[in-house]
């Protein structure tokens, strides 16, 4: 499982197309040091409220993950957007 390294942006509006082209993976190295930094006590909260927490840390990830292959349309008379992960 990897999670999502790129989003994919497409919006049109009177005519005009833009794309966009979001590098997720960015985020995911800004957000390293402070995940990092809140892994323990989300472990122990976890742990206190009495949940597994590696397991729910797993399932978060695999949340992410599932991220992959997202699309959401979305149709105007004047405009439509689109959103890809990828």
């Amino acid at each position: 499982m990897m999670p999502p390294l790129l989003v994919l942006l497409d919006i049109e509006k009177a005519g005009r197309r833009m794309r966009l082209w979001l590098p997720l993976f960015l985020v995911w190295l800004l957000l390293l040091p402070l995940v990092l930094v809140l892994l323990p006590f989300a472990i122990l909260a976890l742990a206190v409220i009495g949940l597994r927490p590696f397991h729910a840390i797993g399932v978060l990830f695999g949340a992410i993950a599932a991220l992959k292959g997202t699309v959401i349309e979305i149709t105007r008379p004047r405009a439509a957007v689109s959103i890809r992960i990828v």
